[in-house]
């Protein structure tokens, strides 16, 4: 199965806290942190999460960009 992925810019200090919210979903996504300090970070899941990773994102009010 092909895995789905979302860039985005969040808050830098609200990157912990979304990392610990995904790991209480029993690690629904992989964060992976490519510039801590403009908070650009990438987001990996398998499709049919795709809803819930975005309604978490849209919580924490993310700047999504392009593919």
């Amino acid at each position: 199965m092909k895995g789905s992925l979302f860039k985005f810019i969040i808050e830098p200090s609200k990157i912990a806290f979304l990392k610990f919210i995904l790991e209480g979903y029993d690690h629904l996504a992989i964060l992976t942190i490519l510039d801590p300090h403009k908070g650009f970070c990438t987001i990996s899941f398998y499709p049919k999460e795709k809803e819930l990773v975005q309604e978490i994102l849209q919580d924490f009010r993310v700047e999504f960009l392009e593919n």
